[in-house]
């Protein structure tokens, strides 16, 4: 048994792990990333192997393999891969140490492989391991992902941590010890002087707490191995194994937002690691998601915004004229009539995602200059978080059938809790009606069959609430749910959920 069986992780989404993701970051940065759409992917501390899981039924043509001391885990895993009757994932019950072996072959050799939530948590012969695998086992191109907690930001929570661990030593139950830990910061926050810097910090740390997951929290703040490290200390550490920085996953990462011009200006002529630390400090970060591949691969220290050619484009904002809005809160003005052509476009396709080619055949000009403005808008966009941009496209079904069919694998998830994965490789929190819904949808069922037994399903867990009131009552239900089935199917199908 390990703590992790005691215990499970939360089986979470990660989206930038996806190899499109990981792959247009890499290309955008020169590394002639491989394809997406037919990869070998290595998971290390895989969990449940709820991403790798989901990567699997969205790449039917990669293969992806996943390793996880916990048995538990891996038991769940495979029940749950069992049950979708997949054949191109595998879970191995084994130690990340065991894996730090020279490929046979080509075939032992992963074009992506993913290290998330391992790296700061395991000892240092372990975080060596995760490095010599990336380094032995990643094809010639092939990109690793490895997140890790960073300073500055963890000095605050390591305080929080180590005040929390102190007061619950001894306390074997870990929700008895999350209570303890978790009380003790209330205590001192509220005996703090008001507004005092002492205490705002560590009512930062409360409302952190009280938001997130609680197994993780009891993994993250009570585990005996949680080693933070700054940017530039984890370059090191993949530069003594042949590694170099690529990026980071996270598209925000590589923008100078809430810095002065004057600063992003002298930040632009650091060296690229220099660079990533000083921002760190800007932004109190605690928290990384890092790209890294062979030192012998060519990077180049500059985006490449000409690459935005080869790439697929999806966007959740919104297009007010010349406005627009991103799910994130940001806004910006689309000025070039061209781009607001392909903007207006990429909004309507939602949550499908378009080409490139798509958009310059759209948009109906072989102008040069028009579609050159075309592409550095594009490449503006995303570099603010307004459009997602992936090396592999996003096939959705936007349409409503008339025997809907939900993906198997949310079909399954709703089973298990409240958080389901879409066709874009998204988590996706459900109230319990909708979760039912996505149930029921199994492609056999038409609109009247969903609306009994959605009826079914209110009537037996005391209505719905529909604006300030509770209905009730068959025939009052009955009415209800017909009238809002065609806009909730709807709604499922803009949050990427059917593919039938």
């Amino acid at each position: 048994m390990t703590n992790y069986d005691e215990v499970p992780y939360p089986d979470f989404i990660h989206p930038a792990t996806h190899p499109g993701n990981m792959a247009a970051i890499a290309r955008l940065h020169g590394v002639n990333a491989p394809p997406p759409e037919s990869c070998r992917v290595l998971e290390l501390a895989c969990g449940p192997g709820g991403n790798l899981i989901s990567l699997a039924t969205l790449l039917p043509s990669s293969h992806f393999e996943g390793v996880d001391f916990a048995a538990g885990h891996v038991k769940t895993g495979n029940a749950m891969i069992g049950k979708l009757g997949l054949t191109n994932i595998q879970l191995h019950h084994a130690k990340i140490e065991d894996w730090v072996t020279h490929p046979e072959s080509e075939q032992d050799r992963f074009d992506y492989i993913i290290a998330h939530g391992v790296y700061s948590w395991v000892p240092e012969e372990v975080r060596q391991s995760i490095l010599a695998i990336c380094q032995m086992r990643l094809s010639a191109n092939g990109i690793a992902l490895i997140s890790y907690n960073t300073y500055p930001g963890w000095h605050q929570r390591q305080m929080a941590r180590d005040m929390m661990r102190y007061h619950a030593d001894g306390i074997e139950d870990p929700h008895k010890r999350l209570r303890h830990g978790k009380a003790l910061l209330s205590s001192v926050a509220q005996n703090v002087p008001q507004g005092s810097a002492y205490r705002v910090a560590l009512e930062e740390e409360l409302k952190a707490l009280d938001q997130a997951n609680e197994a993780y929290i009891s993994h993250e703040q009570f585990e005996d191995t949680n080693r933070p490290c700054y940017f530039h200390e984890f370059a090191a550490e993949a530069g003594a194994q042949c590694l170099q920085v690529i990026a980071e996953a996270d598209w925000g990462d590589s923008t100078y937002e809430q810095v002065r011009p004057d600063v992003a200006s002298a930040l632009a002529s650091l060296p690229k690691i220099r660079r990533g630390q000083t921002l760190d400090f800007f932004r109190r970060r605690t928290f990384r998601q890092t790209l890294v591949c062979h030192e012998s691969v060519a990077v180049s220290e500059q985006l490449q915004s000409a690459d935005m050619a080869s790439m697929h484009f999806v966007t959740s904002s919104s297009l007010q004229g010349d406005q627009i809005t991103g799910s994130n809160g940001l806004s910006g003005t689309v000025e070039d009539p061209t781009t607001r052509q392909a903007m207006e476009c990429l909004v309507a396709e939602y949550p499908a995602s378009m080409s490139y080619q798509e958009l310059c055949e759209v948009v109906e000009t072989e102008e040069p200059r028009s579609l050159a403005t075309l592409q550095t808008d594009l490449f503006n966009l995303v570099c603010v978080g307004l459009v997602s941009v992936s090396a592999s496209p996003t096939e959705v079904r936007r349409e409503v059938s008339s025997h809907p069919r939900a993906l198997p694998l949310a079909r399954e998830q709703v089973l298990r809790g409240d958080t389901v994965t879409n066709l874009r490789h998204q988590p996706i929190r459900l109230d319990d009606t909708t979760a039912h819904l996505i149930r029921c949808c199994d492609g056999e069922t038409d609109h009247a069959g969903l609306v009994e037994r959605m009826v079914a399903y209110s009537m037996a867990n005391g209505g719905l609430v529909e604006g300030d009131q509770v209905v009730t009552g068959e025939e009052s239900l009955r009415v209800l749910v017909t009238a809002k089935m065609t806009s909730n199917l709807q709604r499922l199908a803009a949050m990427a959920l059917l593919v039938g």
